[in-house]
């Protein structure tokens, strides 16, 4: 439900959970007919996914600059078309890339992405499916796809297939559920294959659908948003990044008509290529959209109030609480420490630990009642040996809900 209430979001900040995250702003940045979003959470970790097409890098820094921001920790490219990648290079000379830039690995014959292997080799990392990269504050980004996801096979240098190996990226802080995945294909028509399906399926048995924003794909290309990815991942909200007048029609309208048959509202950098647009009450478009939150009860979308479906203390319209994650204590810990959740319908749950690295240490199952309950974490791997002192991110996954936390194993 749409909110556009200042007092309603002061009240609910009363009600914040006293583990509650500091937060996560996520900013989808208007760079033309392309891609570009900054990530930033309240520790002032950075991530940039994408960097819009070639001169698009004025409008991004000139935005860093804004915020005082004058170094990115992470840079992420979702794949290696030139309106993904094509200020990339500037971007990076200016502000570099402290913890690495991430890409899908593999190679592509253009030379833009020529231009950009060679500025970034010093700092070039692979991704891999599943990696966690840890951006603070409770805030993490977990890669959900990659080279399309097991649906095609290597070698993923198919000139062809490059809107299929894109990479999807999940940011969670709290309850809060954010995905993108750069020009991600939903469509087996020839010209495409169908990848967001899959991508999909991964989702709901991680127990990560249920999302409140939708970056739409490949910039609400009729390619993209298929019925079954909207249906499973039911989306709130929906941004699509396009140019004005693009010679791509972009957003197509059978897109946009996928959207408002869920009434999923929908934010436009601009108004794109010319589609009919959906009602006016059901779209916003001009330049930068800002999406900011704590990660309980609710979410601003350039100042509009939204309310989640999964809430950490309360629910939006007298809803009772589906899933809540407590948090861990003690915190930092030697040698154990407990994660408490409250679950409404309880069942066969899992606990995933991962290092800094994005390296599963640990998952097991378990069997939790309806309300209350809380699991005792040993700090060890899946062999059963000690693990060492460090940082890791555990997530719990119930049918009723997930959520992500990070705790400190002192020594």
């Amino acid at each position: 439900m749409l909110k556009r209430s200042l007092t309603c979001l002061a009240l609910a900040a009363l009600f914040l959970p006293a583990a509650a995250p500091a937060g996560v702003t996520i900013t989808v940045l208007d760079v033309g007919q392309g891609d570009a979003t900054l990530v930033r959470s309240t520790s002032g970790t950075t991530l940039l996914f994408d960097a819009g097409p070639s001169g698009s890098h004025t409008a991004i820094l000139s935005y860093l600059a804004s915020q005082g921001i004058t170094a990115l920790d992470y840079i992420v490219s979702s794949h290696y078309h030139a309106d993904h990648i094509g200020g990339t290079v500037a971007v990076y000379q200016q502000t570099g890339a402290a913890s690495g830039v991430w890409d899908r690995g593999w190679s592509y014959t253009t030379a833009t992405y020529t231009n950009y292997a060679a500025a970034v080799a010093a700092d070039r990392q692979t991704l891999a499916a599943g990696q966690v990269l840890d951006l603070g504050a409770g805030v993490t980004a977990t890669v959900l796809a990659l080279n399309g996801n097991g649906v095609l096979s290597s070698p993923f240098n198919n000139a062809n297939r490059e809107n299929e190996y894109s990479v999807a990226l999940l940011i969670e802080c709290g309850n809060f559920d954010y995905f993108q995945a750069g020009d991600l294909t939903g469509v087996n028509d020839g010209t495409y294959v169908n990848i967001e399906t899959s991508v999909a399926q991964t989702m709901a048995a991680l127990g990560k659908a249920n999302l409140e924003v939708y970056k739409v794909n490949h910039h609400g290309s009729y390619s993209s948003s298929n019925a079954y990815f909207l249906n499973t991942t039911t989306p709130e909200v929906a941004i699509i990044s396009c140019g004005v007048d693009n010679s791509y029609g972009h957003p197509h309208a059978e897109t946009l008509t996928r959207l408002q048959q869920r009434d999923v509202f929908v934010y436009m950098t601009t108004a794109g290529g010319g589609a009919t647009l959906p009602p006016a009450e059901m779209t916003i478009v001009g330049g930068h959209i800002v999406i900011e939150t704590t990660g309980y009860l609710t979410y601003t979308v350039d100042g509009d109030l939204w309310e989640m479906d999964e809430q950490g203390t309360g629910a939006a319209d007298g809803a009772p609480v589906l899933f809540a994650l407590h948090g861990n204590h003690p915190n930092p810990f030697n040698p154990a420490t407990v994660i408490s959740f409250n679950s409404r319908h309880g069942g066969d749950g899992r606990l995933e630990v991962y290092d800094l690295a994005g390296r599963r240490q640990s998952s097991n199952t378990f069997s939790a009642p309806a309300g209350p309950y809380s699991l005792t974490w040993q700090a060890r791997d899946a062999a059963g040996r000690a693990l060492p002192a460090g940082v890791y991110l555990y997530h719990v996954v119930l049918p009723d809900g997930h959520g992500a936390g990070r705790m400190v194993l002192a020594k």
